[in-house]
């Protein structure tokens, strides 16, 4: 328990000190977008691999990939159906709000330091979670709300999934995986140097992009959909961890996913579908806040 408490408030402090950092001058948000890049192309593809190297895949690999994918487009579907006498906009920002998990950012990280061999199961989950957040929610949404921006294409969405690092050294690890083969000693001591950075900086990171103001106009409508996220999240986290018969370990894998923050391309998706962006930005932020506390609650009870 005590190391548990240790790292969240750790993560919380680095969180804090990033946000200080950007309210008194010393950094800005753009330094965010530079930071981003290092975690997307460097870091987090070395924490990738560290964790999928030697890993031994079996079909909970896969089921983890469905599981991810079909999390997504229940949450889609339920959005839809709560906010269906909304205006459009409010049902797609409820859509993009309640689908889609923060996991190479956030989830990863924080989990990594408890459970080193969860991260090829987390990676397998963000593989189907990368596949709706990267043009797979449009579809519905477009449907649904009658907001088409762009016709879907499967060539479009594979290329932005191939275009992105993780995804790409997802495939890349998981192929080496199924093949058996094991990098070398030298090969691992040099990626773990860039592996062991990997949750300062997603912390670091989120404290830049941290927004906690807010309109008390737009509190309400914030309540809701936090209420709608974190209540379904606890639904199945429930059914996760009671109704499937996996390994202990990747059951409480599943139960923290399902409280993991809002994806990053949710918000910026539900920005480009007309959500004003200071109510999106809080509501990510107020998520990931929400997340760490849920998640840190949770290892304590079930380790």
């Amino acid at each position: 328990m005590g190391s548990i408490l240790i790292q969240a408030v750790s993560f919380l402090l680095v969180i804090l000190v990033a946000y200080l950092f950007n309210k008194g001058g010393i950094l800005k948000e753009q330094d965010g977008h530079v930071l981003s890049k290092i975690i997307v192309r460097i870091t987090l593809p070395a924490a990738i691999i560290m964790g999928f190297n030697g890993a031994s895949v079996n079909e909970t690999f896969f089921l983890m990939i469905f599981l991810g994918l079909f999390s997504n487009i229940l949450l889609v579907v339920l959005g839809e159906f709560l906010w269906r006498n909304k205006s459009a906009v409010d049902q797609s920002m409820l859509m993009f709000g309640i689908s889609g998990y923060n996991i190479g950012n956030f989830t990863m990280p924080f989990v990594q330091g408890f459970f080193p061999t969860a991260v090829p199961f987390l990676g397998s989950f963000d593989m189907g979670n990368s596949l709706m957040l990267s043009g797979g929610t449009a579809v519905p949404v477009d449907k649904m709300t009658g907001q088409s921006k762009e016709a879907f294409s499967i060539v479009r969405t594979a290329q932005k999934l191939l275009s992105s690092p993780p995804f790409t050294t997802y495939l890349i690890m998981l192929a080496l995986a199924l093949s058996g083969f094991i990098l070398p000693a030298s090969v691992r001591s040099v990626v773990q140097l860039f592996s062991n950075v990997n949750a300062f900086l997603s912390m670091f990171m989120i404290g830049l992009y941290l927004e906690l103001q807010i309109d008390r106009s737009s509190l309400t409508t914030v309540a809701k959909v936090l209420g709608i996220r974190y209540g379904f999240g606890a639904i199945l986290a429930a059914a996760f961890y009671f109704l499937l018969p996996l390994p202990q370990i990747v059951r409480t894998i599943l139960v923290l996913l399902a409280f993991a923050p809002f994806g990053s391309l949710s918000t910026i998706n539900a920005i480009i579908y007309g959500s004003k962006s200071s109510l999106v930005g809080f509501l990510s932020s107020a998520s990931i806040l929400i997340s760490l506390l849920l998640m840190t609650s949770i290892l304590i009870l079930l380790l």
